[in-house]
């Protein structure tokens, strides 16, 4: 069995604590692999000279992967018990011949990598960062994160410099050989590919082909995991709780309650994976296959989407209410304003994690101005939760590059996807506490025996996937944005309470001069290029994407697009939270 040898230096009596992060996050990152025996993955927390050659020697006829994390100087790498010429550990490390890759992460040298390569190393990645550099850290984990989701080493390499990039400013050097200008004066971080041996630089984790579990069965535990988590915000499901409804005697009640507890962009994609495929037609997405995977990917990108809207709408609502608090530094301006200026290629690489992560940074002195109280807990997921980021960055991969071998792979990725899946609505189940609503028509309630001016709104409340409704008159003091989408609380108050999420989220049928009142066409912000703004219908993302300024928008009267309201919307959110 191919063989994954990881030794970190940590001193006993004085461990670092970056090298005792990286250690346990790689090791629970590779971990369900090794399990499914794909590889056998060895690791040393406290390293030594002795364990190192022990352990390289009795793998060296199946050592694919060497890591060493720890202090190194010129020629030495300092392990537990001492320093260790490294000249000798690169002997070791050739008469390995299967090794592919070696990764030293942390302090190392031009001559180590140098020495390496004449050993007949294929690949070494390496970098001089300090070892207790948290880049350093987050470098390795994102690293093995992007090798455990099937990305071959030179790919995983992007994937870490990218983070690594983010958080300082580096030199990085992707060569054939060991260039011989290199300023090691300053941070340098390289993967060196050996001449002789090009291709190793494609080589991925190993997969051993296993038997599909013989108890999976597609949905079941997406299923029961939404029964559990929206229970506690839905009446009917915790009705059928109540009762003790189960799978499969009531699921079809249950399937109903679900779709109609989701909010309705999420809705509908769950719907499509749960749609049972037509006997003796195409192969639907309730069975393991690229459809179905796809249609995982899809459930994710929208979940993330939906989440990501809220956020920023959240943002411009604390922007405003709190004026003299809201100082976004330029590093924050620069990267918010990429992200909405992303063209749909750019989007379909980049980073939601992060992005949700800045997000939540930007809020953290907001706790109490939240209408999405559970914002508060966001942190915690995206920042130290590695169950949840590890799906997170399978999903993220998967949306990346859909790229299945075979019918094998293909069965086990849609297994994987949906346990990821799975991951992610067990921790944002609270998002069944909200319910999405347009508010259609506002009417002004005021004359000369009243003390008090009311506004009475016409809201659709949409539920699911299916255009299911209840038309409601909201009687308020206040009143809430026109031709909107707002969000609302399932449990509501007396209070003027709602989060309005346009521009980043439009009703199409809002803007129409006759709307359809039994209608809805829900579209998400896509992107902005210029004064041109665009957005993807929800149903059918990938392939229904608008354009507000295409003529066919034109109000022929005003001389403007129909939707003239959203573009000044997002005009002013620009204006309150990235040039205040």
């Amino acid at each position: 069995m191919d063989v994954l040898l990881l030794t970190y230096a940590n001193n006993h009596k004085n461990p670092l604590q970056t090298l005792t992060e990286e250690y346990l996050t790689t090791s629970r990152t590779l971990t369900p692999r090794e399990l499914k025996r794909h590889f056998l993955m060895h690791t040393l927390s406290h390293a030594t000279l002795t364990e190192i050659a022990y352990y390289l020697t009795l793998f060296r006829d199946n050592l694919q992967l060497f890591l060493y994390s720890g202090h190194a100087g010129q020629n030495m790498l300092l392990t537990e018990d001492g320093s260790t010429r490294s000249e000798g550990l690169a002997h070791l490390l050739g008469a390995c011949k299967d090794l592919k890759v070696v990764v030293l992460n942390g302090c190392s040298t031009a001559g180590q990598v140098q020495k390496l390569h004449e050993c007949g190393i294929p690949v070494v990645i390496a970098t001089n960062a300090p070892v207790n550099d948290y880049s350093a850290t987050q470098f390795a984990n994102r690293f093995f994160q992007a090798l455990e989701t099937g990305l071959n080493v030179e790919e995983s390499f992007e994937q870490a410099i990218g983070h690594a990039l983010g958080m300082r400013e580096l030199t990085v050097v992707r060569s054939i050989g060991f260039p011989v200008d290199l300023d090691e004066t300053k941070p340098v971080w390289g993967i060196f590919t050996n001449p002789a041996k090009k291709e190793a630089a494609q080589w991925t984790l190993p997969i051993q082909q296993m038997a599909p579990k013989s108890d999976y069965v597609e949905n079941e535990l997406l299923l029961n995991q939404l029964y559990d988590a929206l229970s506690g915000s839905n009446k009917k499901l915790a009705e059928l709780k109540q009762i003790g409804a189960t799978f499969p005697e009531h699921k079809r009640d249950i399937i109903e309650a679900i779709l109609y507890a989701l909010p309705a962009p999420i809705s509908e994609h769950v719907r499509k994976l749960l749609v049972p495929s037509y006997p003796g037609g195409e192969q639907g997405a309730d069975v393991n296959g690229l459809k179905r995977l796809k249609q995982l990917v899809k459930t994710y990108t929208i979940t993330i989407d939906f989440l990501i809207y809220i956020l920023l709408a959240q943002l411009w609502d604390f922007a405003i209410q709190k004026t003299n608090l809201w100082s976004p530094n330029s590093e924050f301006k620069n990267e918010l304003t990429a992200f909405l200026e992303m063209s749909s290629e750019q989007r379909k690489h980049c980073d939601y994690l992060s992005v949700l992560r800045m997000l939540r940074d930007a809020l953290e002195d907001a706790n109490q101005a939240l209408f999405v109280t559970e914002i508060k807990e966001l942190r915690v997921l995206l920042f130290e939760d590695i169950n949840f980021q590890n799906a997170c960055f399978f999903l993220e991969t998967l949306r990346r590059q859909l790229e299945p071998k075979n019918e094998w792979e293909m069965a086990e990725l849609c297994i994987r996807a949906e346990e990821s899946l799975v991951e992610l609505f067990n921790k944002l189940g609270f998002l069944g506490n909200y319910t999405l609503a347009t508010v259609r028509y506002i009417d002004v309630q005021t004359n000369r025996n009243k003390l008090n001016t009311e506004f009475v709104h016409l809201v659709y409340k949409w539920h699911g996937s299916q255009g299911f409704y209840d038309q409601e008159y909201k009687r308020l003091p206040g009143f809430m944005d026109n031709r909107s989408v707002i969000l609302l609380r399932r449990q509501e108050s007396t209070k003027n309470e709602f989060l309005s999420l346009s521009p980043f989220i439009l009703d199409e049928n809002t803007f129409n001069k006759y709307p359809d009142d039994t209608l809805s066409k829900l579209y998400f912000f896509a992107g902005r290029t210029g004064e041109r703004l665009f957005f993807k219908y929800i149903n059918d993302p990938e392939n229904e994407v608008i354009n507000l300024d295409d003529p066919k928008y034109e109000d022929k009267k005003l001389k403007k697009t129909k939707f003239q309201v959203a573009k000044d919307q997002l005009n002013a959110f620009y204006k309150t939270v990235i040039v205040p």
